[in-house]
Parts: C-alpha cells; structure tokens; sequence
C-alpha cells in the first residue's frame, strides 16, 4: 500500500480535527439555547470544503486524467493548508498584507507546473513530444498558470457581486477625505481593482519565475532540430489549410460522407 506523504497526511488531520472541534463547540453553544454561531458554521464549511480539495489530486492521479507526482500533491495540500486554514480560519490575509501576494506568487508557480504535467499527460508518446520545441512547452505552462490565476479573479469578482463578499477587497478601508482626494487622480481610490491586479501580476510572476525550472524538464531528451522554412511557405501551408476547411464547410454533409468513407 502506498504511503501518503506527511505534508498530506498532516493536513488533513488538521482539517478533519479543526471539523470536529468546531462541531462541538457549536452544538455546546446550541445546548446553551443559543444558535449555532454563524462563525462556527463558516470554518466547519471552510475546514470541510479544504479537506475535500486534499483528496483532489489523489482522484485525478487514480483516473489516470493526468500525471500527479507525490511532490506536486505535497505542493497542493501545503498550498491549500496556507491558502484555507492559515488565511481564512486563521485570519492572515488580514494580519499579513503580504500573504495574499505570497500565495498568489506561489500559485503561479505551481500551477506552471501543473501545466507541464498536464501537457506530459495529453502527450503520452515521446516522439512526439521530443520533436516540438521546448520554447512551446514553456509557453503553455505559463499561459496555463496565467489563465488559472485569471479564472480565480473571476470566480472572486462573481462571488463579490453575487454575494455581498469582499474576497477582491473592493470594500475601502480609509478615511473618506482620503478616498475623495483620490478621485479622478489615482486609480489606488479603488481597492478592488488594486488587489485584482496585484493578484494577476503576482501570478504571473510566478508563472515566468517557474520556467527556470520546466524549461530544462522540456529540454530534457528533446531531439528538437530547428529547421529554417521561409515565411511564403508557411503562408501558403496556412491558406491551403483554410481554403481545405470552406470547401469541407461549403460540402453537403450527404456528399461528405462518402469522402469519409473511402478515406477510411
């Protein structure tokens, strides 16, 4: 039987633990008549949403949807432990200003990763793999990482505006003298737009930081050989490949068959 690695396995006894003590201590509160504390209610929620999300890796890798290594599951779990339980149960986004921009940083390098092991999954024959260039493979993991980070902004954006919530920080803390001085001046008068982008930037510096460290993954055993083909050529491949898929279009689907067949 496979062992699970302790960041894993760590975590997920924090969280079932953090479960139950929370459990309890909202049924005393309720035994007391009083009403299960909303507080309670949320980091129960938090606690077992975060446990669950531990398990994800370990569902993709057993599906065989993709090539999870035991040291990206560690990353995963370690990221969710700083990202759920230090930052919403133990309130560090608050106390920390820099917590979120760490974790942001760090999600870009990860998810560069995750990228890589994604296009190893979805190109499971070597030899085909060796002849694209590195650079290409470089360019879909950060594109990769860049694009989750942009998701999330957008999950964010709908949960503030759906919600009522305030995980993009569009709820301004300082004094309205202040806030009203930077009207029309400065674009720091809105916070929501300050944090978003200080998260995508985060992201992305993360996702360029990240290909020091799959560039020579890509490059490893690559018989890639760059070949020199001039641009009227590549050109032409391109109209021929446009003009191909109008006249597929342009065929009535009784007449393609048939094409299809003796193709086959």
């Amino acid at each position: 039987m496979k062992k699970t690695n302790p960041i894993i396995r760590g975590t997920r006894i924090i969280f079932a633990l953090t479960s139950v003590v929370t459990l309890i201590l909202g049924i005393v509160s309720c035994m007391d008549g009083q009403a299960f504390d909303s507080g309670y209610f949320s980091v129960l929620l938090t606690a077992l949403i975060s446990l669950a999300i531990t398990f994800v890796p370990d569902f993709i890798a057993n599906k065989d949807i993709m090539v999870m290594p035991m040291g990206l599951q560690a990353l995963f779990s370690g990221f969710t432990f700083c990202a759920m339980f230090l930052g919403e149960i133990l309130d560090f986004y608050t106390r920390f200003s820099w917590w979120d921009t760490m974790l942001h940083f760090t999600s870009g390098v990860m998810f560069s990763i995750i990228g890589y092991m994604l296009f190893l999954s979805f190109n499971r024959d070597a030899g085909v793999r060796r002849q694209l260039n590195p650079v290409i493979v470089v360019m879909f993991t950060v594109c990769f990482s860049i694009t989750c980070g942009a998701v999330w902004e957008i999950f964010e954006f709908c949960a503030d505006s759906l919600l009522g919530m305030n995980m993009q920080r569009w709820q301004s803390v300082m004094p309205n003298e202040q806030w009203g001085a930077l009207q029309n001046v400065s674009n720091f008068s809105n916070p929501g737009l300050v944090n978003t982008m200080k998260d995508i930037i985060s992201d992305a510096l993360g996702s360029v930081l990240s290909t020091f460290f799959v560039l020579p993954l890509a490059r490893h055993n690559n018989k890639y050989k760059k070949v020199s083909v001039p641009q009227a050529a590549l050109l032409a491949e391109y109209s021929g490949a446009v003009s191909r898929v109008h006249a597929v279009k342009r065929t009535p689907n009784r007449e393609r068959r048939p094409a299809l067949a003796k193709q086959r």
